[in-house]
């Protein structure tokens, strides 16, 4: 390429030298700089310095650039660089004062390609048809003489996926976008210097995916998309004169999804065909002209850059209108068809634009008109059913799509309701231009209503708010949301109803309330107060009627609202929610609410004041199980719903002016023990630390100086305080433990010698013990932390008994156990019985004592508590006295009694072996008798013997052994199987059984005592 430039330079040349010597001097010399400079190139000046190799590296260099590009550059839109150094040529004339701009160089960081070699001048940089995003480009302006220019002379800016616009533009020869982070440039902008922008303008296009070639920009402007996540994959770049005739004419070089109008798209559910494809912007979905419903449909709306949804709700066959939905309407598998439907937006989309909709029924005749904006469209009652639907979006306030007429075939504007009592039960809906809430006839009081327009023609809402029990006058809310969504267990005792937007100029909503107490009351109108704020009533029934604007009342109007006026007599109204039966009617000054005799808990309660007219309120708090006591509170329930953790104790108190007039008396119903005496003002009234329930309350007013009632009980019951104390052999008086402690010692075989026992506890009452001691026998009951046994007398105490005394033993069990000699520990015993042994001197070496509530049960196994069986037989006993002296290097100990021809076989440790076999054996002849001392099991063998054998011995001293009885020399047939005996030369003799069990499990080391 190059040398064919080079070799028409020098033609040009020798044809102007020609002309040249034609012309008049004057007119040479006149027109000589631009004809010189036009024909020229910018490599002519050096051409003399490159020699041939240099030109054949250029032209094979070259040929690898237009192989990478060779698509590009055949294509019709590619461009030469011939028309930009033309263009630069000139410009020297026109302006006399020369600019050095030479050429523009490009190059491109391909996705798996990396740095491609650099193109120029309108030459395509990066890759087309090959899907490979361009990761970054570096741009050069370079001088004729083929210097860069300035950092400053360009500007790239790039939009990179995953940052978007670069935040600093980079200048001339630097690197825009991204190398080694896998983001794709999206879009870009050039701008030249303003020195160079007076002369000169920047063009460029970029080949994106998804669209292919965009248009040419120039100058700043974007070229590529944003917002689609579509990468460039190409780009061209050409720098030439401004107003030149042969510049690219500036086309579509941006694509931005947000400047795209909104899509709403739909499918349906169409019976004996499933979901159809998504359809969009008013293409019909289902299948009109056929007999196929539609039974579910599913809307959405997407609109790049902005919020908003689609709300839809659909009239289906066999179950009249669903709930708003922000997903699917209608139903699938159940055969049945939508009839109606409505559709509205919802968020910044609904500012902008109207949703259209209309549905095509077969058995109406086809396509009815068009609804808008959450209208219904198609029919109710005639059992017709949607084969087809259109919707699209339309600029708000725009045109309908076409005729309206008959849009909806059946009554508008009809109220829909549902009403709900306690715990959420249901107490049914109704529909109609009138709607009954609730039953006049029940006692179910009413907790929340929803009301809503069903096939809504105008436009609007209805609202609506409720005074509660135990809450006042709660927040108004609209459009089917339930009043009341909580179970907190407050009652309504009035009501507000409001209509707004085109639905307020329409219409009047009247309503009236049947209350608890009064009955039906008067009608009211458009937000007015209805129902009754009387202590201990409550609305059970709402009449609510949509008439005309205007139109006559549908009753009498008065006593719409009733107030409580009794403020000279106040009262306190109180609700329970217990376990399996949830909230109950709220009860007053006194009255039981809650459960007796049922096992049922008190979980939450709610309490308030009635009949008031100043500050004066009540706060309280409950002590929860897992919990313990919660904050005070004024306002909601105390305790907790649905979590099934019960309440055990209660505190209440009154603030205000009323609290200088009365005291607030309250008891509670306590399980296990019934009803507690009353408390008042803040003072607790239950149970802590017993896990008791309550399980009903009382609460009333009483003036000042007034009585309650009488009461033996006690309000409040807490775990009794108990501390324990043991006086224990070479130790003395040890620590003090609590309620479940152990006092003593185990392990150690260190006797009891004496107990101190005393009980902290607001249930007057008090504890007694009495110590059975070794040589003395029971002693005397004695109390409260007086010693009980001997101190210095090293007299063990051998069993014990403990009670409680006064009130304390009519609400509570204290349960002990001991922890003897030879037995360990004993089971337990309660109230005055016996702990311990007795007869058969054994001591006691730990004591544990419990206080538990009346008849909750013992902590653990009772059936042998005391005794006064010896637990061995008297050599066993012996044995086991003897072996607790000695210590083993192992866990195991054998010892024999060679006189009584006994073993003994234990495991444990020095003070507290146990038996682990007990067997007769046979022990050395008199003449040869079996050695007395301590040794070590040091070896073990199968057998032994010259004319007999003896089998599985193990070895404690020398040739003196454990063995089996012997036997016929390589038989088993014994020669001598006496047993208890002193017949051998000195070994212990046993069955071979025992023998092999010895062997078996007595480990080496183990300490052997023989005496």
């Amino acid at each position: 390429m190059k040398k064919a430039q080079r070799r028409l330079a020098v033609t040009m040349a020798s044809l102007l030298i020609i002309e040249c010597l034609l012309t008049p001097l004057s007119l040479w010399a006149d027109s000589l700089s631009g004809q010189v400079e036009s024909f020229v190139s910018p490599d002519y000046a050096t051409i003399g310095s490159i020699d041939e190799d240099s030109v054949i590296n250029d032209e094979e260099q070259n040929g690898r650039d237009d192989r990478s590009i060779a698509s590009d550059v055949d294509s019709p839109s590619s461009v030469s660089n011939e028309s930009g150094s033309a263009a630069a040529d000139s410009t020297n004339s026109e302006k006399g004062s020369p600019v050095e701009f030479g050429s523009i160089a490009y190059q491109a960081h391909v996705q798996d390609i990396g740095w491609q070699d650099t193109v120029s001048d309108g030459m395509t940089a990066g890759t087309t048809g090959r899907a490979k995003r361009v990761e970054a480009l570096k741009i050069n302006l370079l001088a004729r003489d083929g210097s860069p220019f300035e950092n400053d002379s360009i500007s790239v800016q790039a939009h990179v996926s995953g940052i978007g616009w670069d935040a600093q533009p980079v200048g001339n020869g630097q690197v825009s976008g991204t190398v080694g982070q896998s983001r794709a440039i999206e879009a870009i902008k050039l701008t030249l210097s303003s020195n160079l922008s007076d002369t000169y303008d920047i063009w460029y296009r970029v080949h994106s995916a998804n669209v292919g070639w965009l248009g040419w920009t120039s100058n700043g402007g974007p070229a590529g998309t944003q917002g689609y996540a579509y990468p460039i994959e190409a780009i061209q770049i050409k720098v030439i004169l401004k107003n030149a005739q042969d510049a690219p004419v500036h086309g579509d070089a941006f694509k931005d999804h947000a400047q795209e109008p909104p899509t709403v798209s739909y499918r349906s559910h169409v019976s004996n065909v499933g979901w159809t494809s998504v359809v969009t912007n008013g293409n019909t979905s289902g299948f009109a002209n056929s007999r196929n419903a539609i039974e579910a449909l599913s809307p959405g709306v997407t609109w790049y850059g902005y919020g908003g949804s689609i709300s839809s709700r659909a009239h289906v066959s066999g179950i009249g209108w669903q709930n708003w939905s922000s997903g699917a309407i209608g139903t699938t598998g159940q055969s049945r068809s939508i009839e109606a439907v409505q559709f509205r937006l919802n968020g910044e989309i609904s500012d902008v634009y109207d949703i259209w909709y209309r549905v095509y029924v077969s058995e109406l005749g086809g396509w009815l008109g068009w609804a808008s904006n959450g209208a219904p469209a198609g029919s109710t009652a005639k059992g017709a059913a949607v084969q087809g639907i259109q919707i699209l979006l339309v600029e708000k306030g725009g045109p309908a799509p076409g005729d309206t007429a008959n849009h909806f075939i059946g009554a508008t504007d009809i109220l829909s309701g549902s009403s709900f009592g306690l715990n959420g039960k249901s107490l049914g809906s109704a529909q109609g231009k009138s709607i009954l809430l609730g039953s006049e006839s029940g006692s179910e009081p009413l907790t929340s209503l929803s009301i809503s327009f069903d096939n809504q023609e105008t436009l609007g809402s209805i609202g609506y708010s409720g005074c509660y029990e135990f809450g006042g006058w709660g927040d108004v809310v609209s459009d089917g949301v339930a009043l009341n969504s909580k179970n907190n267990g407050r009652v309504l005792k009035a009501v507000r109803l409001t209509l707004t937007g085109d639905l307020s100029n329409s219409y009047d909503v009247w309503y009236r309330c049947f209350d608890s107490k009064e009955g039906w009351l008067g009608w009211t109108c458009n937000g007015a107060d209805a129902g009754a704020t009387i202590s201990g009533s409550f609305l059970t029934s709402v009449e609510v009627q949509i008439v005309s604007k205007g139109s006559s009342t549908p009753g009498v109007t008065d006593s719409a609202f009733v107030s409580d006026t009794s403020t000279d007599h106040p009262h306190v109204v109180y609700q329970a929610h217990s376990a399996n039966r949830g909230w109950s009617p709220s009860v007053l000054d006194g009255q039981v609410t809650g459960t007796t005799g049922q096992s049922l808990s008190l979980q939450a309660l709610n309490v308030s004041l009635s009949g008031v007219d100043d500050d004066s309120q009540i706060e309280a708090r409950a002590h929860v199980a897992n919990i313990g006591w919660q904050e005070w509170r004024s306002a909601g329930y105390v305790g907790t719903v649905g979590q099934g953790l019960a309440i055990q104790a209660l505190e209440l108190r009154l603030n205000g002016s009323l609290a200088n007039q009365y005291d607030i008396y309250y008891r509670v119903h306590s399980a296990g023990y019934g009803w507690l005496g009353w408390a008042k003002n803040s003072d607790s009234a239950g149970t802590t630390g017993l896990n008791i329930q309550i399980e009903a309350v009382q609460i009333k007013l009483v003036a000042k100086s007034g009585d309650p009632g009488a009461s033996s009980a006690p309000a409040f019951i807490s775990v009794p305080a108990l501390t324990l104390q043991a006086h224990v052999a070479t130790l003395g008086w040890m620590n003090p433990v609590g309620n479940g402690g152990v006092a003593g010692t185990t392990g150690r075989s260190l006797a009891i010698e004496a107990l101190k026992l005393s009980v902290s506890s607001s249930v007057s009452g008090g504890i007694e013990y009495s110590a059975h001691v070794q040589d003395v026998g029971w002693q005397g009951w004695t109390s409260n932390g007086n010693a009980a046994g001997t101190v210095g007398r090293a007299k063990r105490i051998e069993s014990l008994k403990i009670r409680l005394t006064g009130d304390l033993s009519n609400y509570f069990d204290i349960w002990y156990r001991a922890y003897c000699q030879d037995f360990g520990w004993l089971d337990w015993t309660s109230n005055g019985q016996p702990a311990g042994t007795s007869r058969i001197g054994c001591r006691v070496e730990s004591v544990q004592v419990k206080i538990v509530p009346k008849g909750a049960g013992a902590p653990g196994a009772t059936g042998r508590p005391f005794t006064d069986q010896p637990l061995l037989p008297a050599d066993m006993m012996a044995m086991l006295n003897r072996a607790n002296r000695y210590s083993s290097n192992t866990n195991w100990l054998i010892m024999v009694d060679r006189q009584a021809c006994r073993l003994g076989v234990f495991r444990g440790q020095r003070g507290s072996w146990s038996y682990a076999q007990y067997w007769t054996c046979s022990t050395g002849a008199p003449s040869t008798p079996t050695p007395t001392g301590e040794y070590t099991v040091t070896g073990k063998g199968y057998s032994f013997g010259h004319g007999y054998t003896c089998y599985y011995y193990t070895q404690f001293y020398g040739d003196y052994l454990f063995h089996s009885i012997p036997y016929y020399q390589g038989t088993f047939n014994p020669m001598d199987s006496r047993m208890g005996m002193h017949i051998s030369q000195g070994c212990v003799r046993l069955p071979i059984d025992r023998a092999k069990w010895i062997w078996d499990n007595v480990p080496l080391a183990t300490k052997v005592v023989i005496y």
